[in-house]
């Protein structure tokens, strides 16, 4: 029985310790998400330009 379980430990630590080169990379999560959230902030930021761009224009016609 010692055999046994000296031979099941050995080939756990050896199991245990082998590098795992064959596993696929790991999922992108919520990649399409983040993608249109990112754009929806892009379009805010020029949204927001072009409205002080406006205003700066209506400013200079009221003077």
């Amino acid at each position: 029985m010692s055999y046994r379980t000296a031979a099941l430990c050995a080939l756990l630590s050896l199991a245990a310790c082998s590098p795992k080169n064959d596993q696929p990379p790991a999922p992108k999560l919520f990649e399409e998400p983040r993608n249109a959230l990112d754009k929806a902030k892009a379009t805010d930021a020029e949204q927001q330009k072009q409205a002080e761009e406006q205003r700066k224009a209506m400013e200079q016609q009221t003077q």
